[in-house]
């Protein structure tokens, strides 16, 4: 059982996503600033209901068993949906672990994404794990690259990846902690 939700911070509140979420999130997800930087697209809402189940029932398991933690972002004073925090496996190496967010374009630039990944990185380590934090970006989302480094997350390599047609560059972003962290300046 996930504990100590919500998350209240600032002008936001992080907690559980629901069914009633899924309109919002269908329409969010298929913005074309959104679309053009996520990895996961859902061509129907169908398809993003049963993720969205599939992400509910995590809610009610043990933290050793959880597989994803995808939380909504919303805003205080009106308890309006404006994104998502998530922490689950690398695509590419399952035994490491990521976190990833999105806020809707009508929200950009106003500190939301940083207040949120602050917030989740630090409820992630009360109430989740200590281990180190992972993140993949395009090197042309400015302003993801540009949250996961107010965030603490150093970029560690470039990679390129191959998915049918397509190839991208990829950008591995690190956040280290626990017992293995080493204390700057």
């Amino acid at each position: 059982m996930l504990k100590n939700l919500p998350i209240v911070t600032g002008e936001i509140i992080i907690n559980e996503l629901t069914l009633e979420d899924l309109d919002y999130l269908y329409s969010f997800l298929n913005l074309k600033e959104i679309k053009e930087f996520l990895p996961d697209r859902y061509e129907t809402r169908e398809e993003l209901r049963k993720v969205l189940e599939w992400l509910i029932t995590n809610y009610r398991r043990d933290k050793s068993e959880i597989i994803r933690i995808s939380l909504g972002v919303r805003l205080k004073e009106e308890n309006k949906l404006i994104g998502w925090v998530t922490y689950g496996p690398l695509p590419y190496d399952e035994k490491l672990k990521e976190i990833a967010f999105a806020i809707n374009p009508a929200y950009w630039n106003k500190g939301y994404a940083t207040t949120a990944g602050r917030a989740f990185l630090k409820w992630l380590s009360e109430n989740i794990t200590e281990d180190d934090i992972f993140a993949e970006v395009n090197p042309k989302n400015y302003g993801s690259r540009r949250v996961l480094e107010k965030l603490g997350m150093e970029k560690i390599k470039q990679d390129i990846r191959t998915k049918g047609d397509v190839t991208e560059d990829v950008w591995i972003y690190k956040l280290q902690r626990g017992k293995n962290r080493t204390i700057k300046g």
